[in-house]
């Protein structure tokens, strides 16, 4: 299946709203909350741009469903902040997918690395994951 990355438009909160909620342990370790509201989304949107950061959602390349967010960066080294699939569809290959792409839009903006940085400690594949993508871990805090 194909994908596309297309910027957030205020018509896709209450679908981000449903994917931060369906990672509900990554909501507990990285932000400390149960669930998010669609007001909170917005503001982190609001700041994510303020912070020069691009938020956009993952769509089905066959259908407007979306899927995943996906929030980053590009200068001399791109930046990913997030990369959040609907729960139910994370392990089938899909991440990937979408990393590819984010690669590829780093190469195409002439970025000569890109930095991660990974909550893990909700998640055990969570570091593997990137590790099998030929990314070195650089530091680890706690």
């Amino acid at each position: 299946m194909k994908y596309l990355i297309r910027k957030a438009q205020i018509e896709d909160i209450s679908k981000i709203v449903a994917i931060y909620n369906s990672n509900s342990k990554f909501l507990q370790h990285h932000a400390g909350y149960e669930c998010v509201s669609t007001e909170w989304i917005a503001e982190e949107l609001q700041s994510m741009k303020a912070s020069g950061f691009s938020s956009c959602v993952i769509l089905e390349e066959s259908s407007p469903k979306v899927i995943g967010i996906i929030e980053y960066q590009m200068a001399e080294t791109a930046y990913l902040s997030l990369l959040m699939l609907d729960y139910e569809l994370q392990g089938k290959g899909i991440g990937q997918e979408i990393y590819k792409l984010f690669e590829e839009k780093a190469k195409q903006n002439h970025c000569g690395n890109i930095r991660i940085d990974v909550v893990n400690d909700y998640f055990p594949n969570v570091v593997g994951f990137w590790k099998s993508r030929d990314l070195q871990l650089w530091k680890t805090f706690r």
